[in-house]
């Protein structure tokens, strides 16, 4: 660092920076959201962006491999949906044919994150990742319908948090396309950076003494959301009255919800009214 940039971080940058947070101006994160941003690793890419990448580490580290299963899957299934899909008639129709949906439903395609034993396929990441990309070189609707259910939402969020009955009733129902799930997180003023968000959700007791949330949002841009049943809604939840014993502001979570609690349809919903 220059003398110069030494002189402007003591004068200036130094004594805004306290300014802004003595008044409470900056900012806060929530410890949701830090465990967010910690998460993962740069990998290879640290290496490559630094510009002085180190190709004898890069190649030496492990890479996965398919499985048989997944091998196979690659091979019939993958291949066999990809001959049924007509990119072009996709398009023209703005939807999957139905035989396309029943094939994917049938062969488990929007389960393949789910383990074996709630009826999924049980596939890595590296097999999901595999078929989807397999799957985009025909038809790029086709690609995103499979991901999305395997990438975002409620399977995934019910295999970390769900209680023992929510996984027994929904990742069965999930795995087969009994179920259809989409992930609410983008709003008109909030992309894919939850840190924007302005949905909120606040903790209460109603007049029989049970907990609920009382939600206000607003999202768009929710793919899958005109047939979605199941829905993972996100936002940021408050307990003014420390309800659960954890503070007041417990950072972004997400709520589990059927479709008929939606207010209005694609590609956005709105609401204010008190959720259980």
């Amino acid at each position: 660092m220059s003398g110069l940039q030494t002189l402007r971080v003591k004068l200036f940058t130094r004594p805004l920076f306290n300014y802004l947070n003595t008044k409470g101006l900056l900012p806060s994160i929530s410890e949701t959201e830090k465990t967010a941003l910690r998460a993962g690793g740069v990998w290879m890419e640290g290496d490559l962006f630094s510009g002085h990448p180190d190709f004898e580490k890069i190649f030496a580290s492990p890479y996965p491999k398919l499985s048989d299963e997944e091998q196979k899957f690659l091979d019939n299934e993958v291949e066999e949906l990809c001959e049924m899909t007509d990119d072009w008639e996709v398009f023209q129709k703005r939807d999957l044919p139905e035989e396309v949906w029943n094939y994917i439903k049938e062969k488990k395609f929007l389960g393949m994150i789910i383990p074996k034993e709630h009826g999924g396929l049980g596939f890595s990441a590296y097999g999901h990742s595999c078929v989807i990309e397999k799957l985009a070189t025909r038809s790029q609707v086709l690609a995103i319908t499979v991901m999305v259910p395997n990438s975002l939402g409620p399977a995934e969020l019910l295999l970390h948090y769900g209680l023992k009955e929510q996984k027994e009733h929904y990742l069965p129902r999930l795995a087969n396309g009994r179920e259809i799930p989409c992930f609410a997180l983008t709003e008109p003023e909030a992309g894919s950076d939850a840190g924007s968000m302005q949905s909120s959700g606040t903790i209460f007791k109603d007049s029989t003494g049970e907990l609920k949330i009382r939600l206000q949002f607003e999202k768009r841009y929710i793919t899958l959301s005109a047939i979605a049943t199941v829905i993972g809604l996100a936002f940021v939840l408050k307990d003014p009255e420390n309800h659960l014993g954890m503070g007041e502001d417990l950072g972004i979570t997400c709520a589990l919800s059927e479709n008929h609690h939606r207010c209005h349809g694609y590609p956005g919903w709105r609401s204010d009214q008190p959720w259980s």
